[in-house]
């Protein structure tokens, strides 16, 4: 087995659902053999001199991000490295602690395919494109109920942040294999039920989508395939059933029967409100993603196991 881990980068703006996403496709992969590297430990200040500089974590200039190549670089090779990571809650740095590569390395993050060093790394990235109005309501739940905001602070430091993530973060979506987009309906429908879009560039080993559809009929009315020219694009509906979930699955592990071995629960998972929820457009975009990170590692010769 090669000592080279299988680097996954998962970027988007704060609080796109970067984490949600990342945690099924790590229990698909086995929670055992991922290491998740969080990019917001590069920050190169807390939160008090980032105030008083006048500094915002989206611009470039406040991420050490030539730390972070290097760090990908050391992990890519089998080798640990040492960092503080950065507390949300406290918004300083933690005491710093060893991160040891695994199989898969998960990169998620605000800038972690901002320059074309940093994209040189990973075997797949996936950039969540997060419409805004759900982006803001996720994003003032989770700041107000986790890490001690209230209503009014997250509105002004969205406020603040959007000419910089118009300039700094939305850019990388060219630059990703593949964008998840999560959205709601036509009706006013909950978070449980937002259809998903997924689309997947020709360069990137992505299954064969018409042969899913035709193997799943259950499914198929639920899931709608368009061809682009750069590659493909999946629209789940989120109303899709338990049922026409798992047909379609089947017909994922069908074509790659690798994906039977590694297939875990907690797919589709989610909180709200801090109550558990569950998904089964989020849990199919994981599993799309899991393939060409399952399709990377058997095409470099690695076992399955």
């Amino acid at each position: 087995m090669s000592l080279r881990p299988i680097l996954l980068a998962i970027v988007g703006d704060s609080a796109a659902g970067k984490s949600t996403l990342g945690d099924g496709i790590g229990a698909l992969l086995g929670d055992q053999r991922v290491t998740v590297v969080t990019t917001d430990d590069y920050h190169k200040h807390n939160r008090k001199a980032r105030r008083e500089l006048r500094l915002s974590a989206l611009h470039p200039d406040c991420n050490d991000l030539e730390l972070l190549g290097e760090h990908l670089e050391r992990l890519a090779n089998g080798e640990a490295v040492q960092k503080a990571p950065y507390n949300h809650a406290t918004g300083d740095f933690d005491a710093p602690r060893e991160i040891r590569p695994a199989e898969f390395l998960i990169v998620e993050g605000l800038l972690g395919l901002h320059s074309p060093s940093l994209r040189a790394h990973y075997d797949v990235s996936v950039y969540l494109d997060t419409p805004e109005p759900l982006r803001h309501r996720w994003k003032v739940s989770r700041d107000t109920e986790r890490r001690g905001y209230s209503a009014g602070q997250v509105q002004d430091v969205l406020e603040h942040r959007e000419q910089l993530s118009a300039l700094f973060v939305r850019p990388q979506r060219a630059h990703a294999d593949m964008v998840v987009r999560f959205r709601p309906g036509p009706n006013a429908i909950d978070d449980t039920k937002l259809h998903a879009t997924v689309a997947m560039r020709n360069q990137l080993r992505h299954p064969a989508l018409p042969a899913v559809l035709e193997e799943a009929p259950l499914a198929a009315p639920r899931l709608q395939l368009r061809k682009q020219r750069a590659g493909a694009v999946l629209e789940i509906d989120g109303r899709i059933s338990d049922a026409e979930t798992a047909q379609a699955e089947q017909a994922l592990m069908r074509q790659r029967p690798e994906l039977e071995h590694i297939l875990r629960r907690r797919t589709g998972q989610f909180t709200a409100n801090g109550t558990q929820r569950h998904s089964n457009a989020l849990g199919l975009a994981q599993l799309l993603i899991a393939y060409p990170v399952i399709s990377a590692k058997i095409a470099r010769g690695d076992s399955i196991r």
